[in-house]
């Protein structure tokens, strides 16, 4: 099984700011935007603008201040692929069609595997 990077996840007490930042200031454009979510266009790998909530803290050994996400059509096949080969993985979240599948690497950095285009 292969993984390419499709996103790197910045999570932000800031979404606004943070996505007419990268927006703005790098020419990206949003290829999706939901509430609290926009990922943007930024060539073979997307930043994805995440809001926090407001009792989230965000920073080392917390959700973020970002996340690397690898996709996967099929995320429990791939989390079961990673599992065998000693990854510490978390359940597979399923949000109607996206399903979602949080990790840690040797140093506690969360990666992500993912359906989302």
């Amino acid at each position: 099984m292969s993984f390419q990077i499709r996103r790197v996840i910045i999570f932000t007490h800031n979404f606004a700011a943070m996505r007419d930042f990268y927006r703005d200031m790098f020419g990206l454009s949003v290829v999706e935007e939901d509430d609290g979510w926009a990922d943007l266009s930024a060539g073979g790998c997307n930043i994805a603008i995440h809001a926090a909530g407001p009792h989230v803290t965000v920073g080392p050994d917390h959700e973020g201040p970002h996340k690397i996400v690898f996709h996967a059509d099929d995320v429990a096949a791939a989390r079961e692929d990673l599992v065998s080969r000693g990854a510490r993985m978390g359940p597979v979240k399923v949000f109607g069609d996206l399903h979602l599948c949080d990790g840690d690497d040797p140093d506690e950095n969360r990666f992500q595997l993912s359906n989302r285009p």
